[in-house]
């Protein structure tokens, strides 16, 4: 029996190009997802070198099983998803491998609505990669390909101000804009232009030279500091390749960190009902008083929830947030657009809120059974001390020991549980945190 590519994980495919992923694999992954489909897909890519060449071996996969292919081409993964729901497709896809190294790419899998695909539908599509089952026709049968890259780009665009003009009328702000050399080129600088905004340009080229990290941590985007003094700049915002990411920098040049951004957009939004992952800080609640769902971290299942109970803003503290006004896949450019809209009050928005001190510490193990293990431990620690109030245990644990806020999770990709410890006095949170750690060790 064949091997399993090792590219598959629980809501995507990722891995090395050309030694993991290629467009043979292409090709037969092509053949999975229109077998699994319909009718139509709609297809996109971000801008790795090797994205248009895996695009056309799955195109041509999906052709083969009668299925049509609407291409709207280069662009960040929100687009994609807005396509597929514009054109009625049964499912769209976004080649990238987000903000994985430029070495790698993979594909993204939204459903009509523009929510990313669940663990199940993914664990079908894998079984009929596996079982090479595919729906073939005959040459007079197979799908049509339509290119409409430049009929969905102007659509995109539209949709997006349609959606800004909701919140605001115009952008009075200078804007570095880093767009990671990624798909986002094509619509971030553009949109903030469109709205009023004096744009600076950084690493927003189509034929990049990957000489920028892919990953937009602060480490790596420090370098943009200068630019906004020299530029006297009001923010800095910016993406990964696939712009399913957002992140900022206030004109004071302080990184916005992800629970703050989260904060800011639900605020200006006057969000009422939020789904968020559990690893979101309870500054959120604080600051929005707004009704908070959790789910477990990834945003398949955020999006998901937040469809089914209808909320008006949904997100995770890494740098996604949906707009369903806009689109349900997480959209770096729109928030961009939000965040660059009250570029000039980030500083005192940041200051009006309460201020929570973080501590994290990741324990490593040599597989992830190790790691399995321990957390089935810490959940009987944790459910076993009256000390410890369960706030959901649905991903690995949340609890608050006296208004200390702590959560204990494994990693889904790694052999790592992961320690986020949160409150508002330091040396409190302080206590709690070296505690909780010394008990796991002590497991």
């Amino acid at each position: 029996m064949e091997k399993e590519p090792v590219v598959f994980t629980r809501y995507d495919v990722r891995g090395e190009y050309p030694s993991e992923l290629n467009e043979e694999f292409a090709l037969k992954f092509g053949k999975a997802i229109g077998t699994f489909a319909k009718n139509m897909i709609v297809v996109g890519f971000d801008t790795r070198q090797c994205s248009r060449s895996l695009k056309s071996a799955l195109v041509a996969g999906i052709l083969s099983t009668g299925v049509d292919v609407i291409d709207v081409g280069l662009g960040p993964t929100d687009k994609i998803a807005l396509a597929g729901n514009h054109y009625g497709a049964d499912l769209s896809v976004m080649i990238t491998a987000s903000h994985h190294d430029w070495t790698r790419n993979g594909f993204k899998l939204m459903y009509t609505k523009g929510n990313g695909f669940s663990n199940d539908d993914m664990a079908k599509i894998k079984k009929l990669f596996m079982s090479s089952e595919f729906r073939a026709s005959l040459h007079k049968d197979i799908g049509i390909y339509t290119d409409k890259y430049a009929e969905f780009q102007d659509i995109y665009v539209s949709k997006a101000i349609d959606a800004f003009k909701k919140y605001f009328d115009t952008i009075d702000a200078t804007v570095v804009v880093d767009c990671c050399e990624g798909g986002a080129s094509v619509t971030t600088p553009v949109l903030l232009e469109k709205l009023g905004a004096k744009v600076i340009r950084v690493n927003c080229n189509t034929v990049p030279t990957f000489s920028i990290h892919p990953e937009p941590d602060e480490e790596n985007r420090n370098h943009l500091i200068q630019i906004l003094n020299d530029n006297k700049a009001d923010i800095i915002v910016g993406h990964d390749p696939d712009a399913d990411r957002i992140f900022a920098y206030d004109s004071e040049g302080n990184w916005v960190s992800g629970d703050e951004i989260f904060c800011v957009l639900a605020k200006l939004m006057s969000a009422k009902k939020i789904v968020v992952s559990l690893d979101t800080s309870k500054m959120l609640e604080d600051v929005t008083g707004a009704e908070i769902i959790f789910t477990p971290v990834g945003d398949i299942f955020v999006s998901k929830k937040a469809i089914e109970v209808g909320a008006d803003f949904c997100g995770e503290p890494n740098g996604h947030y949906a707009f369903p006004d806009f689109c349900w896949y997480n959209s770096g450019t729109f928030c961009a657009l939000v965040l660059a809209a009250k570029a000039k009050e980030l500083v005192s928005l940041r200051g009006s809120f309460p201020k929570y001190y973080i501590l994290k510490e990741k324990i490593k193990f040599s597989d992830m059974s190790g790691a399995i293990d321990k957390m089935e431990k810490i959940k009987d620690m944790v459910v076993s001390d009256s000390s410890y109030s369960v706030i959901s245990d649905e991903d690995g644990v949340k609890f608050d020991v006296s208004g200390i806020v702590c959560f204990v999770r494994p990693s889904g990709t790694s052999p790592v549980v992961r320690v986020v410890v949160e409150g508002r006095d330091e040396k409190e949170t302080k206590g709690i945190f070296d505690g909780l750690v010394s008990r796991i060790d002590g497991l």
